[in-house]
């Protein structure tokens, strides 16, 4: 594979800022970075045009198969049970279900895509998932033992908790759950059970964690267990989020994830916003840009064992976005851009994402693309998403647009 390079940016590494950097991509790797002109031993090189070069972004928690618009349900509710039966008896979930499932998984994952996240954890049994995730225009995270939740009235996804986290243990993997999703007594009891289970270490990621005591936060940071914030989702569902602050002042790895878009925000650039926004509200104090940033990079990075992500270091994966300067901190051109501004999307190496002021380095790479405007602004991008519109549209019998993936197709 060619050598190649982006140069002319910021690069925030995200613990470190590099004014006017360079990152030299080989073999799929990060194999340079350094401040200056690009290396001058790339086959390509282009000018980021004093944009902020991050990190591919990290989802920490969605349902790709879950993904459609608009939102879907009548809260708030006492936890996840009502939602689902108001969920499948919705007219809109009828549509669809019209909609094959693999076209459901690459709509979620254009979503993702476009919003500059290169890594999704896709919380969904293996035979759902697995037979989609080599489909996808970008990544999901394919090892990964779970269970749906805790409670008597979780779905029977997995083998149980005991053997999912045993087998995380043995093959190093992340043991994922939904936990603490709700406000009933049964539900308030998880960490207890899950503890007593053999599943709380420092293998678990827990998703939401709504109702979590002080001593659960304790026993979860002495465990090592990570932690998902999905403000959106829990606002709209419980009218209630976890307590951010707490987790942060305990020192346990939190990360964001938008959960699907039948109860979450449009995407991760809307859910980075959202809780920052809640945060403020909440406790009348500002969780910096920075922090926010960590919380889709280095934080995910580690919460799911990817031990070569999230992060830009030489020997990385070069999973790698651009995003417009706003004219501020350049973790501000993160936490606030929009889908205007992510200029460029690098997975594994290769452009897969970005604007059409690129297609030149998108044919010096060999790589195949489709021309779309997307938001207004003419894109490039791999695969097929204006024909993914279509079918979708064919499927449910009307154009069916949605505000997450705003591409001009015609039916």
């Amino acid at each position: 594979m060619n050598k190649w390079s982006i140069a002319g940016g910021t690069v925030l590494t995200p613990e470190k800022t590099i004014k006017n950097g360079s990152v030299t991509i080989s073999n799929g790797r990060i194999s340079k970075v350094t401040n200056g002109s690009g290396d001058a031993g790339a086959s390509v090189s282009i000018d980021a045009g004093k944009g902020v070069v991050v990190p591919g972004l990290i989802n920490a928690h969605d349902h790709l198969l879950g993904t459609y618009h608009p939102k879907i349900g009548h809260g708030p509710y006492i936890n996840w049970l009502p939602w689902d039966n108001d969920l499948k008896s919705s007219p809109l979930y009828a549509e669809r279900c019209q909609i094959e499932n693999r076209d459901l998984y690459l709509l979620g994952a254009y979503r993702n895509l476009v919003s500059g996240v290169t890594l999704v954890s896709d919380l969904m049994p293996h035979f759902v998932g697995d037979q989609f995730y080599d489909l996808l225009p970008m990544k999901a995270i394919k090892e990964f033992s779970l269970a749906h939740s805790i409670t008597s009235f979780a779905l029977a996804w997995g083998d149980g908790v005991t053997v999912e986290y045993e087998k995380a243990v043995k093959e190093d993997i992340p043991f994922v759950t939904h936990i603490g999703e709700g406000w009933d007594e049964e539900t308030k009891q998880d960490i207890k059970v899950i503890d007593r289970l053999g599943g709380l270490g420092s293998h678990s990621v827990f998703v939401h964690c709504l109702s979590f005591s002080d001593a659960d936060l304790d026993l979860v940071k002495k465990r090592g267990a990570s932690c998902v914030w999905c403000g959106d989702s829990n606002m709209f569902m419980y009218n209630k989020t976890m307590d951010a602050r707490a987790f942060l002042d305990k020192g346990i790895n939190l990360c964001i994830g938008t959960d699907s878009s039948a109860t979450g925000g449009e995407n991760i650039l809307y859910e980075m916003k959202f809780d920052q926004m809640v945060y403020e509200r909440m406790y009348g104090e500002k969780l910096s840009d920075e922090q926010i940033l960590k919380m889709v990079t280095v934080n995910p990075a580690k919460a799911f064992r990817q031990k070569k992500m999230g992060r830009i270091e030489e020997g990385c994966i070069a999973d790698l976005c651009v995003f417009r300067d706003r004219g501020k901190s350049p973790a501000n051109s993160v936490v606030h851009g929009h889908l205007r501004d992510v200029l460029l999307v690098v997975i594994d190496g290769m452009p897969v994402y970005g604007d059409a002021a690129y297609e030149d380095m998108f044919d010096a790479l060999g790589v195949t693309y489709s021309r779309v405007v997307l938001d207004g602004a003419d894109r490039i991008i791999i695969g097929d998403p204006e024909g993914l519109l279509r079918r979708i549209s064919r499927a449910v019998g009307f154009k069916k647009e949605f505000p997450f993936l705003p591409i001009d197709f015609e039916i």
